[in-house]
């Protein structure tokens, strides 16, 4: 077959996958508690799964779904479209409402804070990013670390969350706070309140196009590669993706994240990757650990009924193909979690205020872990290769090795001893990195070398 036009099949393929899955139009909840339907709808492709619980789970589809329920579904279900929703989230700060609080955050704090978008919406609306950073017209050779939330539209605690970071960052610095001095002075921060205001906006969970952005990243097990089995000419190719996708895409491309998280509502769950797949996470011990870590300090979380100590993996919980989470490690080594905040996904906007506050050491703590690792430069060079080795009683064992397109990296990892190779063009350089938890410091692990 000719190359073109097998590419060009391949392309509307991926297309047609992508859009009948994540369609998003309406939502129904179904009171199948032993999953007994769950596997039929993933199989149709065009529904999408969310928070499946020891009473039943929602479904999310296109307009057709309720008559594909009232047709195969032995058991009840309701809409998830509520008068009391409607109500609820009419409560909240628009998006445009939320940019202005940002623009005046980071014009009152100029030495800490930069407000800039990544893109626009498909409905034009900005997708507000701030940068967090003692020195924030320099990018500095620090770690960095990134939270984004509010991608499902509804889900909108988190949005309310961030924005109180931000506050209680910026009169902390002012006051000459210790923990948040060093964070600050240390860490190249990114903090984004909403990567879906469209949906915000409309008080839904899809984007503009309704599309749900948690099932529109390049897949794990389901891009071209795998899926195709074609190769790998289009592996986190930018097919079909919606604007706001798009739009982190880059802007994970042009960064060095090595720690993420994203907040989500609907429970109160630390969810740990693997998402699309039940292989075990390359770092498990590191992602249990430190979702384990957010999840102890909020009793609501940690004593959900549903999962043990307030943590899952995802696989395990259910799958998700598209996620943010999984794409983030796949494609750009950044160890990201997905954290649900509320049981409610849209609780009136008084009652808010207190998922911050329950959530506050957490959030502080998650970042700081950023620093539990090393981090690399090499002066001129456009790749390199890092070989991690853990040392146990003396020996050397081999865990990872990584190519990484760039000249800087950094890695989290679990407290204990490694060797760490770097290996580029001229250079084979060892370093020996003991890791520890609360490791703050000025270039602490971090090693810049010139070739």
């Amino acid at each position: 077959m000719n190359k073109l036009i097998y590419s060009t099949l391949l392309l509307a393929s991926i297309s047609s996958y992508a859009q009948s899955h994540n369609d998003v139009q309406t939502g129904y909840f179904v009171i199948d508690g032993a999953r007994t339907l769950l596997e039929k709808i993933h199989k149709e492709k065009k529904f999408t799964i969310d928070h499946p619980t020891s009473k039943g789970y929602e479904v999310y589809g296109p307009k057709e779904l309720k008559s594909w329920l009232t047709q195969n579904s032995p058991f009840p279900f309701y809409s998830l479209d509520t008068k009391e929703k409607e109500k609820s989230l009419s409560t909240y700060p628009t998006p445009e409402e939320i940019g202005e609080k940002l623009k005046v955050l980071a014009k009152e704090n100029p030495d800490i804070f930069k407000l800039f978008s990544i893109g626009k919406t498909e409905n034009n609306r900005d997708l507000w990013v701030m940068k967090v950073s003692d020195n924030v017209e320099v990018d500095e050779v620090e770690p960095e670390f990134k939270y984004v939330a509010n991608m499902h539209g509804d889900e909108i605690v988190g949005r309310e969350m961030l924005v109180s970071l931000l506050n209680e960052i910026a009169s902390n610095y002012k006051s000459g706070d210790k923990e948040t001095l060093s964070l600050v002075n240390n860490t190249e921060i990114f903090i984004m309140p909403s990567l879906n205001p469209d949906g915000a906006a409309s008080k839904r969970r899809g984007n503009g196009n309704w599309r749900d952005l948690n099932r529109d990243f390049p897949d794990v097990v389901r891009d071209a590669k795998s899926f195709f089995s074609s190769g790998s000419i289009f592996d986190n190719a930018y097919v079909d993706h919606q604007k706001e996708t798009l739009a982190m895409m880059e802007f994970q491309k042009s960064r060095h994240f090595a720690l993420s998280a994203n907040f989500h509502g609907g429970t109160e769950v630390v969810n740990y990757p693997w998402d699309t797949k039940k292989d075990d996470f390359p770092y498990k011990d590191l992602v249990v650990d430190l979702s384990r870590e957010y999840a102890v300090k909020i009793p609501s979380m940690r004593d959900n009924r549903e999962f043990v100590d307030g943590i899952v993996n995802g696989y395990d919980w259910y799958e998700i193909n598209g996620g943010m989470q999984d794409w983030s490690y796949h494609w750009h080594q950044d160890l990201q979690v997905t954290i649900e905040l509320s049981h409610s996904k849209w609780p009136t906007y008084d009652v808010v205020p207190s998922y911050y506050d329950k959530n506050r050491d957490s959030l502080f703590q998650y970042m700081k872990s950023i620093h539990q690792g090393f981090g690399v430069q090499i002066k001129n060079v456009e790749k390199f290769t890092v070989k991690i080795s853990s040392i146990q009683n003396g020996k050397e064992n081999l865990i990872d090795t990584i190519s990484v397109p760039g000249n800087e990296f950094y890695k989290v990892l679990s407290e204990g001893q490694y060797k760490v190779q770097i290996l580029a063009n001229g250079i084979n350089k060892v370093l020996d990195i003991n890791v520890k938890k609360d490791q703050i410091s000025n270039n602490g692990n971090f090693i810049s070398i010139l070739k």
